[in-house]
Parts: C-alpha cells; structure tokens; sequence
C-alpha cells in the first residue's frame, strides 16, 4: 500500500520552521574539511615530480569535488520560516531572505539535472529577483503548498499548479475524512 501523503497548513499556528538538520549540516561539512586536508596531505607528502600523472590529478580533482560541496554546504538554503508577515529565508552564510507574501509573484518547479524550486519576488528596491533551491529540501511539498495558499495571487507553473490543487484535495480529505 503506497504511503499517505501528509500535508498540514501552517495557517493560524505560525510561526512554523522547516529545516535542515544542524547536525547533518555540521557533519557533511566536517566530512569535506577531512577530505580537502587529506588531499592537501597527500599533494604535498605523496606527490612528486616523478610521480605517475594520475597520482598528481586524482588529489587535486577530489579536492576541487571536495571544495565545491563544502561551499554548496555553506550558501545552500538551510530553513524556512513562516510568519504571518513573511516567508523568512536563512542561509549558513549569506544573509538572511524575508520576503513579503505579497511581494512573492512566481513559484516554479523545474528539473535542470535535478529538481529546483524557483521564487519570483519583489524586493524592497522593486526589483524582481528570483531564489533557486532543490526540491530535495526537507518537506518541500509542504513548503510549497503553504506559499501557495498563504500568497494566492502567486503565478503558478502548470505542472506545479496541478501538485498544488491535489495537495489541496488531499488536505481537505484529512480535515473532513467523512466527507467521501
């Protein structure tokens, strides 16, 4: 029997936080720094210059990956908090992200390699900017369900219009299960 989608409104009991977590977070950094060192410990003992040439680019392409997944830690979306004036961003390392409800104009599901949400907004110098994050984020179907029915004048793709509308149906069905 397939699992029970369980999507829950953050309506009336705000503020609601979705996350990463911390220690999670903490640990896959800490696993890129010990890789990265290790490479670095190997360029500079191991690696000569008679050494074969793979043993010289495997180091250097494990701590580019190493890097690179490190940093993608650090600026990557870390919560989502709802208040009942904003949808409050945070990151590890870049400033925090409010974002009116009514400034939020698009929300987009897109598969580029994987999955990303895209958010279309306003921001207080009347720009339009648009946020990346993966779909991957914790409860992100819950995430996007609650910006859409907390912004309801937000455009919509048509693929995530339709997620939209089931989850709507399914939360309808939870609230009123003798309705069927």
């Amino acid at each position: 029997m397939p699992r029970q989608l369980s999507i829950h409104s953050v309506r009336g009991r705000m503020p609601v936080r979705y996350g990463v977590r911390p220690l999670m977070r903490a640990l896959k950094i800490l696993a890129y720094m010990l890789l990265a060192g290790w490479c670095i410990f190997v360029l500079f003992t191991r690696v000569h210059q008679d050494s074969v040439w793979w043993m010289k680019f495997i180091p250097l392409a494990v701590l580019f990956v190493a890097l690179d997944a490190f940093l993608r830690q650090l600026t990557s979306l870390h919560s989502v908090v709802f208040t009942p004036q904003a949808l409050i961003l945070r990151y590890p390392l870049r400033p925090v992200l409010a974002i009116p409800y009514a400034s939020l104009s698009s929300m987009e599901l897109r598969k580029v390699i994987t999955y990303y949400v895209f958010w279309g907004f306003t921001d207080s110098q009347g720009r339009q900017r648009m946020i990346k994050t993966q779909a991957s984020f914790p409860k992100m179907l819950e995430i996007m369900y609650n910006i859409a029915d907390l912004a309801p004048h937000i455009r919509l793709n048509e693929d995530l219009e339709k997620m939209i509308k089931v989850m709507r149906d399914v939360l309808s069905r939870q609230e009123n299960p003798d309705a069927d």
